[in-house]
């Protein structure tokens, strides 16, 4: 009988640490992928522009790495480290080439099973909304964006993660656009071609004496096209020397030629453009960057 009851006890041992072991290691096995199309929208892998992988790594950490499509291959662009701290409050630690930021999101349950959330860096208020998931979000509802100065940046509204429409303001205060969207189905075109619009900012700067062999550095453009094919609302993001600022403002401002608008779902919709101008010293000319529509309001801030 011994014998039998020392076996039994060493079995129940042995069964003790294997529990241990598994679920210990379940958090660490446990990842799901989710895909974002145009506008947000959940999609297949067929139709994403965009995947995110979440890796549940413990009960209280969470890692969210986010890919972009690009020619045909999934290029990683920002990583997100979620740590709980408490049962309403994340830690997160996003990476992106360019840059690191540690931030504070702050949920309150609601009746209906959704979340209200608050993302907190330095202490500022970033955005507010209404959220299904916490992990990564998913915005269905209001959501409202605040600069640092505390000024609201937009209220958006959003269905399942896409987004519906929008009001926006300048960071002064004065109004700015309203609905414009950041992903589209067909993003806009300048009809007389790409090479036209080079040279014609070129042009402009050399009108204006422009010395471009003592300029170094980068200008970013942004405005929207509109649905009729107008552009509108043009802003230096960033900005060199303020002549050479006011040079690139009057180009856009003058430009002409007409704009294929963008299109979302079968309809003209104004689209958010963002154009890069680099200054290379050593070539003494000046280097165009892809146009390209600005981050999308579900990537993190």
């Amino acid at each position: 009988m011994k014998p039998k009851k020392y076996f039994s006890a060493f079995t129940a041992l042995i069964f003790f640490f294997l529990f241990l072991f598994s679920s210990s290691s379940v958090y660490s096995q446990k990842e799901s992928v989710i895909y974002i199309g145009k506008n947000g929208k959940i999609t297949d892998l067929k139709n994403a522009d965009v995947l995110q992988k979440i890796k549940v790594n413990s009960a209280k950490k969470t890692t969210v790495e986010s890919f972009q499509l690009n020619d045909s291959k999934w290029k990683k662009i920002y990583t997100e480290q979620f740590k709980s701290i408490n049962d309403s409050t994340f830690r997160i630690k996003g990476s992106s080439k360019s840059e690191i930021k540690t931030s504070y999101r702050i949920f309150k349950s609601l009746a209906n099973g959704t979340f209200h959330f608050k993302d907190i860096h330095k202490k500022h208020l970033v955005r507010e909304g209404y959220t299904t998931a916490k992990i990564p979000l998913s915005i269905d509802g209001q959501l409202t964006e605040y600069y640092k100065n505390g000024r609201k940046k937009s209220i958006s509204e959003y269905r399942n993660n896409e987004l519906i429409s929008n009001q926006n303001w300048n960071e002064t205060g004065e109004k700015y656009i309203d609905n414009i969207f950041y992903s589209v189905d067909e993003e806009p075109m300048f009809k007389p071609g790409n090479k036209v619009l080079h040279s014609y900012l070129l042009k402009g700067f050399k009108d204006a004496g422009v010395d471009l062999a003592s300029i170094s550095g980068s200008i970013i453009v942004s405005f929207v096209v509109m649905e009729d094919g107008t552009i509108d609302g043009i802003r230096i993001l960033k900005g060199i020397l303020p002549t050479v600022n006011t040079v690139a403002y009057q180009s856009f401002s003058n430009l002409k030629g007409e704009w294929k608008p963008a299109r979302l779902n079968n309809q003209n919709v104004r689209y958010y453009e963002v154009f890069p101008i680099n200054f290379i010293y050593k070539e003494q000319h000046l280097e165009f960057a892809e146009m390209r529509g600005a981050t999308l309001h579900w990537a993190a801030f």
